[in-house]
């Protein structure tokens, strides 16, 4: 029979428990108010946390396209509907799953010993991961088109980031407003996830969210299992961080092998052009234009204004009684890398990313002889090798003569070796291309009594696309000093002023080459007009690589000549271009050899304007036209030093 003693403490005890009951509830009181509907706010949660992870992509390309008609396409091709709906989409939009948010979920719900403090911060961590990287692809897909490369996009960044934050002009107040959105931003993501990751949370959960789930992770395995090669591509509808990471690792480190095991055996041989000597020597211009991409042909509104002004150029030309052809060249890169672009067309090889570049200017530097590059044959030929940059940035003398070696040049004018006082614009700044061009090609004749040939690459179509100079009858007029200073560069461009900047901007390039070719150029000069690569923000994916190419000269024989290459006499490129001609033109040498050198695939590659160059002076005005070297369409590429990308999946 209890005492009085144990009722006393019977009492006491359950006392005890009540009040910790009581304290318990009011613990967790705050995370049961957000569980009035559990269900509703884990799917929220999810979707959220999801759709953040896409957003940056898609936001970077909103003005890239229309998302597919998937009704449309449902009742006239259902297999191709259902493959774009589930599987790939070529377009950005954020209607994507990642892998690993899909998975931490399903065992988070399913597996209840995993509910620890533990696992949510690892959750968190890897959540965070996913968001940066996710982030940093899709700059790298917006600015160059191209998936990232840990190895490639170091370099770059290191070299490139503070030089870019300084010329596009960005006020401190817009960097100020995106440090505080990103602080905000980061602050709305950890509430959701502390939302998501309650220990409580999935307890609550209807049997149909946890079948849900479940059912998804399931998904989510079978489209890894099956699509594993392709899964790290952003056009994949199951998005996996995991296969991310392994493929931009696997390319790093076959870039840094490729650099590493780069042989350049090859490239001596190849462009051995010693005995190949010119009987006659025109001064050569090669003259890159900034941004000159293969997507002015494929905007209805851009095709027609171009047309105009390329045909406007063709009558000024052959009033001049020049003769011109045209054709398309694959770039090694989109949107930006100009240098990647113009020193693979004068190397011969394929340049595709800044560590491969920096490592050829450092082997280069000293190495005897130097890279057989076409500035080393020409100067061999007894040529006088120029260049120009002139854009205001300074380099230093150190860094400027590392340039100089690298490439060969004899003479190199920079900015302050222009004697330019008037108003600089868009990139650099610099002084209109009209200017720099008339100024540096008479400096370079000045007193010169070896053939010329003159390199330049265009700035004022470079990106953001500012406001353009203005053509003048005398380029002298130009070296004014501007009462208001450098024209101000706009901000808050919409995307169609953009496109009308940058249309303007290729009107105004054409205009000046077209008045500087015929202003200043000796009976047989030949004038080589490259572009760098496609212009970056009003450009797409699906654009390509090409850009075009014009020869222009007054020797009808050397433009007849290009006719083998796929290049059509007109500055208008076909839709098709003449690429199968080759066959049907080939010559032979005296080992009865094709000596065309041409594979079946005559695509020009920038690469292969060295070896397509060499050829036809030599076919025009060399000591034994029939003895050119061999053209190759694609230069020369050494082992592993290009390296693989991802295919596609098949339906």
């Amino acid at each position: 029979m209890p005492t009085l003693n144990d009722n006393i403490g019977y009492c006491f005890a359950l006392r005890v428990t009540l009040v910790h009951e009581t304290t318990m509830t009011t613990h967790i009181k705050p995370s049961g108010r957000s569980r009035l509907h559990p269900d509703l706010v884990f799917w929220g949660c999810f979707l959220a946390l999801n759709a953040l992870l896409f957003l940056p992509l898609y936001l970077l390309n909103l003005n890239e396209g229309t998302a597919p008609q998937i009704l449309a396409e449902l009742r006239s091709a259902p297999k191709t509907a259902l493959f774009n709906l589930f599987i790939w989409r070529e377009n950005t939009d954020p209607f994507r799953i990642n892998s690993e948010l899909v998975l931490m979920l399903a065992l988070w719900v399913n597996v209840g010993w995993l509910r620890r403090g533990t696992t949510r911060w690892i959750m968190v961590f890897i959540y965070f991961v996913a968001l940066f990287y996710y982030l940093y692809e899709s700059i790298m897909i917006y600015l160059y088109r191209d998936e990232p490369v840990f190895y490639n996009h170091y370099f770059l960044i290191r070299d490139g980031l503070r030089f870019l934050a300084e010329h596009l002009n960005i006020s401190l107040l817009v960097y100020f407003g995106v440090l505080l959105g990103a602080v905000l931003l980061v602050a709305l993501i950890i509430v959701i996830l502390r939302t998501l990751v309650d220990w409580q949370l999935p307890s609550q959960l209807s049997r149909t969210s946890r079948l849900g789930v479940t059912a998804l992770g399931v998904a989510v395995l079978l489209s890894a299992l099956t699509y594993r090669g392709v899964s790290a591509d952003p056009r994949m509808v199951m998005s996996s961080l995991s296969f991310k990471l392994e493929k931009n690792i696997a390319a790093s480190v076959a870039l840094y092998h490729s650099i590493v095991n780069f042989d350049d055996a090859e490239i001596y041989t190849t462009y051995n052009y010693n005995r190949h000597h010119l009987a006659k020597k025109p001064n050569i211009y090669l003259l890159f234009v900034e941004s000159y991409g293969s997507v002015l042909y494929k905007r209805p509104d851009w095709r027609v204004a171009y047309m105009d002004m390329l045909h406007k150029a063709e009558k000024e030309l052959e009033a001049g009684n020049f003769h011109f052809a045209s054709n398309f060249s694959i770039s090694p890169t989109w949107g930006g890398g100009s240098w990647l672009a113009y020193t693979s067309a004068l190397f011969g090889l394929h340049i595709e990313s800044h560590p491969q570049y920096l490592t050829l200017m450092e082997r280069y530097q000293t190495k005897v002889p130097r890279y057989p590059d076409i500035g080393t044959y020409l100067r061999n030929q007894g040529y006088h090798y120029f260049w120009t940059t002139s854009i205001s940035e300074q380099l230093g003398d150190k860094k400027w003569n590392s340039y100089k070696t690298f490439y060969g040049v004899d003479e190199w004018l920079r900015y302050d070796d222009l004697d330019y006082d008037g108003a600089r614009y868009g990139w650099g700044p610099a002084p209109p291309d009209q200017y720099v061009l008339a100024y540096s090609r008479d400096v370079a004749m000045q007193d010169q009594d070896k053939p010329l040939v003159m390199f330049y690459i265009t700035q004022n179509s470079h990106f953001p696309f500012q406001t353009r100079p203005t053509m003048v009858k005398d380029w002298r007029d130009l070296d004014t000093p501007s009462p208001t200073g450098d024209p101000v560069p706009e901000e808050g461009v919409s995307h169609a002023q953009l496109r009308a900047n940058y249309l303007s901007g290729i009107e105004y390039e054409l205009e000046m080459l077209t008045d500087f070719i015929l202003n200043h150029a000796d009976e047989d000069a030949v004038f080589v007009l490259v572009g760098d690569h496609q212009p970056p923000s009003v450009s797409r994916r699906s654009d390509g690589y090409e850009t075009p190419v014009h020869i222009i000269s007054h020797d009808p024989a050397l433009i007849a000549n290009l006719e083998q290459y796929g290049f059509v006499e007109s500055l208008v490129i076909p839709d098709k271009p003449v690429s199968d001609k080759a066959a049907d033109n080939t010559d032979t040498n005296d080992t009865g050899t094709d000596n065309t050198g041409a594979a079946e695939d005559q695509t020009l590659h920038h690469e292969g304007l060295y070896s397509l160059l060499v050829r036809t002076l030599i076919q025009t005005y060399g000591e034994r036209p029939y003895d050119a070297p061999p053209y190759l369409p694609n230069g020369v590429t050494p082992p592993d030093w290009i390296v693989a990308q991802t295919e596609e999946p098949t339906q």
